[in-house]
Formats: structure tokens, C-alpha cells, sequence
């Protein structure tokens, strides 16, 4: 594609791309006095990481009881224990009143109260690639559960609010009491454990660390490698690995990339071609030579809602080489 041509084609996809905005980039998040919200957000490489059995059920305090895993890309619901296995297929309802339902805007609701889970049962949502799950916990919190992501919550969740979660998801926490205490929020991964104070904070694992974003709020952060407690004020930003937690304050911009994904949209502020397409494999299936990505950077919006060959056509018109996707196979050439 000649110059010209990628200079007019990327105006018209940018256009298109801007028109489907509705929001101004630089918006305030919205609060709710009843409802505290906050993002976890995990880049994953490759397959996915999830915790082995014994972690889950040590971190759920559970022994016994089955584990339910509820297949949104095989489409099956399985109910598995030591000793029996049984699969049958995701039945999905028109209505509010069945345990997984289409809502007004055909996102699939899965309501966790209506499967009939036991006290000891464990819960393992797994979504594929591209779609966005919406699962309503027995509190009344809400999870957007975003594509190529493992959930785990204990049929128990009322007694400690706790979750496992790899991947990367949208909470809207609503706050709970019990026997007149309120009973926090907590999340596991990989690196940390994540206690919910009351607060809007962002999460992101790559593998080898984990980063924390607060925004408001108060939040507690514990490191597995030191077991030591972290305390954080909003506009911190606490990176996690196996050796070291470091603390720095995030700029507006950096905020804004954070929290993009889950009103539809793709933010990169000043990020490489590659790191851009890694995060984009997890919503639409294709392959690269990762060695063979050229060395350049790219502040970007991109809309979810669009197709793969659209987006490429957008980087394309926006680089100083040729992006070209044949196969779901992306190849790229001076």
C-alpha cells in the first residue's frame, strides 16, 4: 500500500474508530456511594497460568465438595470431584430467572446464586478469546470477566468475599455485613493477595511481576516473597516479583490505558507494535513471528467492536512497514 493510500485509509478508520467514542478520553470515573469498583488486569502470554488444586482450596479453606467449572468457549458446564466426572452442555436462558442468561445487550449473565452449588463446592468460570462474561455474585457485586480468564469463588463466598482470579477482570464491588462487620474483598494471584478496604484500584500481572494502581481509597497489598504488608495512597502504583516490591505514582495518561478495555475500547499510550499485538491475542485469534515485529511505538485507540482485519489496516496505515494478515497469520515487510 502506497502512502497515500495508507494516509487516507488510516483517516477514514480513525474517523470511524473516534465516531464510536462516546465518552471524552480524558472522563472522570464514575462514583457510586454504594458500589466501590475496581479493575484486575492480567497480560498473559501464551497459555494461562492458574493455580493448582491444593492452592485454591487451602487459599478457600476447603477440602471437601466438588469443583463446577462453567466452559464459556467449549460451551459445557462440568461438576467434577475425586472420585466422579460428569459434563453436560452450558444451558443459556432468555430470561433473568435461569442461572445464565442473555441480557438487554446479549452479553451472557452467569448468577452464581441460581446453580445450586454446595457449601463446600468451588466455582471455575473460564471464558476464551474474545468475549466479555458478566457474572453477579451472591453480595450483589457485579464481575465483566474479560476474555482468555479463570475465576475461582467458593460456594461459601458470603462467609470471607474471597476470589482467585487469572486473567483479567472488571469488579463493582458492593459492600457487605455480616453479623453487623463488614467483610472485605479479597482477590489472590500469582504474586500477591489484594485485600479491598474500600477503594478503585487496578491490577496487572505479566508473569514475572504484578503491578497495583490505586486510585481511591485505601488498599492493602501483601507480597507472597516477603509476606510483608503494603499500604497504599490513591495514585500509587506498586510493581510485585519474586525479589523486590517497588512504589511509584502513575500520570493521567497511564491511568486512562488502565481502564480503557472495559467501556470497549484498547488504549496504548506510547507502546510497541509488539507488546500491542500480544495484548490484542487475547481478543481476536491470530499468529506473528514475535522476532520479526518491527521496532516501533504507537499511542492508539482502538474499538473492540471492530474486526481484527480493521484494526491491522489501522496499525498498518499508521506504520512505517507494511502489516499484511492472510490465515489469521500476520506477516510484516519494509
Amino acid at each position: 500500500m502506497d502512502e497515500k493510500s495508507k494516509g487516507d485509509l488510516g483517516i477514514e478508520i480513525h474517523d470511524r474508530l473516534i465516531h464510536s467514542i462516546k465518552k471524552d478520553r480524558r472522563r472522570k470515573i464514575k462514583r457510586n456511594l454504594s458500589t466501590v469498583s475496581f479493575i484486575l488486569v492480567f497480560a498473559i502470554v501464551g497459555c494461562l497460568v492458574f493455580f493448582k488444586q491444593d492452592h485454591i482450596r487451602d487459599f478457600f479453606k476447603r477440602n471437601e465438595g466438588k469443583e463446577v467449572t462453567a466452559d464459556f468457549l467449549a460451551g459445557t458446564l462440568t461438576e467434577q470431584n475425586n472420585s466422579f466426572s460428569k459434563t453436560e452442555p452450558l444451558s443459556v436462558g432468555n430470561d433473568e430467572s435461569k442461572a445464565i442468561f442473555l441480557d438487554k445487550d446479549k452479553k451472557m449473565v452467569l448468577n452464581i446464586s441460581r446453580l445450586g452449588l454446595g457449601e463446600d463446592d468451588i466455582l471455575n468460570i473460564k471464558t476464551g478469546i474474545g468475549e466479555v462474561y458478566k457474572v453477579e455474585l451472591p453480595d450483589g457485586s457485579i464481575v465483566n470477566l474479560n476474555a482468555n480468564s479463570n475465576l475461582h469463588y467458593a460456594a461459601s463466598y458470603l462467609k470471607d468475599r474471597k476470589l482467585t482470579l487469572a486473567g483479567e477482570a472488571y469488579f463493582e464491588v458492593k459492600s457487605f455485613k455480616k453479623d453487623n462487620k463488614k467483610v472485605p474483598f479479597e482477590v489472590k494471584t500469582e504474586q500477591q493477595t489484594i485485600q479491598v478496604l474500600g477503594t478503585s484500584f487496578n491490577v496487572k500481572t505479566t508473569g514475572s511481576y504484578d503491578e497495583t494502581f490505586l486510585y481511591e481509597g485505601s488498599l492493602n497489598v501483601k507480597a507472597v516473597h516477603t509476606g510483608k504488608n503494603n499500604k497504599l495512597k490513591p495514585g500509587n502504583l506498586i510493581r510485585v516479583n519474586s525479589n523486590q516490591a517497588l512504589m511509584k505514582s502513575l500520570d493521567e495518561g497511564e491511568i486512562e490505558e488502565y481502564l480503557a478495555w472495559k467501556d470497549g475500547f484498547l488504549y496504548y499510550d506510547n507502546r510497541s507494535l509488539r507488546f500491542i499485538l500480544e495484548d490484542l491475542q487475547k481478543y481476536y485469534d491470530f499468529k506473528f513471528d514475535r522476532n520479526s515485529v518491527p521496532v516501533e511505538n504507537f499511542t492508539i485507540y482502538l474499538a473492540r467492536e471492530n474486526e481484527l482485519e480493521e484494526l491491522i489496516l489501522l496499525l498498518d496505515a499508521s506504520s512505517h512497514s507494511i502489516l499484511q494478515l492472510n490465515d489469521k497469520v500476520l506477516t510484516f515487510r519494509k
